[in-house]
């Protein structure tokens, strides 16, 4: 039952940024050139299919413990980029706070949800213990 809890309550992020994205394209791309993204569309094709996509395999029960690991992959890759700069004038930017501290706790909850899925691989649950 909580694997099933955790699995539906870890999609809603990522499926509303997906479709955020999805029905904001332009302005979506405008703000990954301004980070010094190269590719835009190229690269939100992919992450929109990550989130959307993800989602859904993850509402289905479906490679779970990999798409976690790719969510987290990609906010490894991403938080730095657009929230790292949370001290501004050696004052904490608070909004920008929050969302890196936010990645950092969803990643949590992701170990979690990958430790969880019966179908991990018994060589990466015993990294996971």
């Amino acid at each position: 039952m909580s694997f099933t809890v955790a699995r539906f309550l870890s999609c809603g992020i990522w499926f509303f940024a997906g479709m955020f994205k999805l029905t904001h394209f332009r302005h979506i791309c405008a703000d990954m050139a301004k980070h010094g993204i190269p590719f835009q569309p190229m690269f939100l094709v992919l992450v929109i299919i990550l989130e959307i996509g993800g989602s859904a395999l993850i509402f289905a029960n479906l490679h779970v413990w990999q798409v976690a690991l790719s969510w987290i992959g990609f906010m490894l890759l991403a938080t730095p980029i657009y929230h790292g700069k949370f001290i501004i004038d050696g004052k904490i930017f608070f909004p920008e706070y929050v969302q890196f501290s936010k990645n950092i706790s969803l990643a949590g909850g992701l170990i979690a949800l990958a430790a969880l899925d019966p179908a991990l691989p018994a060589g990466l649950r015993a990294a996971f213990n």
